[in-house]
């Protein structure tokens, strides 16, 4: 090969691997990757001619209108294969399919129980995901990863789930190792909070930001960071475990250990908890959420003593990293000003520079069922190193 065709290899794999990183881009966007605009456009017409690529519209994105004829911009094309996110979480396994244009294809949920070992959970995954696929054109062999999204740290030295996790039955077990054994495919394994984060950089309200953090709230309360671009997860794989921030150092016991975190505040089961002698039923949170919406006043205030408790934990995660978006996610979310206002007050009391320079707290677009299973997917895509495209084309 010579070296003018080494050198136009080089720039489409420039340009897939951006593609793959950031979604669909517009060409001047593409220019920013250090390639001349003269170069794009002619290393797009090619991939164009191969295939590879497809032209799109462009979506509005964190708060952007649009007026006019949208921006076109350019995007991998999704019948070069199909990426499969699973949320491995309390009580239920969720999955999806997703094409390489990291649109959603299908995604289903079953409900597991908690106390089974991990390999019987995951041969119920496998299980999820071969239905899945037969819903779709794709085969097992034209998946090139999985991502596999759970609760809690995972210990980037050995690959092993931390105590922190909320699914007992897997600390200290490498789900990596085991996932690849069972289910028989590539697999990638991240923290639930970090992979939904992921998602909301790519396809939601953070898309094409640098800066963000995103709070993810289930069973536990976690959050995802994306500094400069790029996913911040921490030396041992425990950053963003702002639900074992302390609150209240005379609080209630945690399951880490420690008292008062804030998990045994502002998680679901506290909600609700604190409405099981006023409110006959114990309510689940998402019936919490609907009856403050309807008005009712105990519900309100329990979600805004949550929001303020949250507030806490997302001051001090502004003043050490000074995001320019924060963003809410989970079962949480649905609950919008709600909670969203008191966490706003609440953090603008502690926070730096109050009133000043404090980042917009927002909703997620994503929904919430899907917005993890959604980032593990688009994981497996950026992994370009880890999880090659097929066959024929560029890597």
């Amino acid at each position: 090969m010579d070296a003018g065709s080494a050198q136009r290899n080089a720039n489409r794999s420039r340009v897939v691997h951006a593609l793959r990183q950031r979604g669909a881009m517009s060409r001047s966007d593409l220019a920013e990757i250090g390639l001349s605009r003269s170069t794009v456009a002619s290393v797009v017409a090619e991939l164009l001619d191969a295939g590879t690529v497809v032209e799109v519209a462009d979506a509005p994105r964190n708060g952007r209108v649009v007026t006019g004829r949208p921006p076109t911009l350019v995007g991998l094309h999704g019948g070069l294969g199909a990426t499969v996110g699973v949320e491995i979480a309390n009580g239920t396994v969720r999955a999806a399919v997703c094409n390489v244009a990291q649109e959603l294809l299908v995604h289903d949920a079953v409900t597991v129980d908690d106390r089974i070992g991990p390999a019987e959970t995951l041969r119920l995954t496998g299980e999820l995901i071969d239905r899945l696929l037969g819903r779709t054109s794709f085969r097992r062999e034209q998946v090139i990863g999985v991502g596999i999204a759970m609760p809690g740290p995972i210990q980037r030295r050995t690959g092993l789930n931390g105590r922190a996790t909320t699914l007992k039955p897997w600390v200290s077990v490498n789900p990596h190792a085991l996932a690849t054994e069972i289910l028989g495919l590539p697999v990638l394994v991240g923290n639930d909070a970090n992979l939904a984060a992921l998602a909301e950089l790519t396809l939601g309200v953070a898309r094409g930001l640098r800066d963000y953090a995103y709070v993810y709230t289930a069973n536990g309360i976690g959050a995802g960071f994306v500094l400069d671009g790029a996913l911040y997860v921490g030396a041992n794989g425990t950053a963003g475990e702002i639900g074992h921030t302390t609150i209240n150092e005379d609080g209630l016991v945690c399951e880490c250990g420690g008292r008062g975190c804030l998990n045994t505040l502002a998680n679901a089961d506290a909600i609700t908890q604190h409405l099981w002698q006023s409110h006959p039923g114990k309510p689940s949170i998402a019936e919490v959420i609907r009856l403050a919406h309807d008005g009712d006043a105990g519900c309100r205030r329990v979600l805004a003593d949550a929001g303020r408790h949250i507030g806490v934990a997302m001051a001090n995660m502004y003043n050490l990293l000074d995001p320019e978006l924060i963003v809410l996610g989970g079962n949480l979310a649905p609950a919008g000003s709600i909670l969203i206002d008191p966490l706003r007050e609440s953090m603008a009391r502690r926070a730096i520079h109050a009133g000043e320079a404090i980042p917009p707290v927002v909703a997620g677009a994503l929904d919430g069922e899907v917005v993890v299973v959604v980032g593990a997917a688009a994981a497996v895509l950026r992994d370009s190193a880890g999880f090659p495209l097929g066959a024929g084309t560029v890597a």
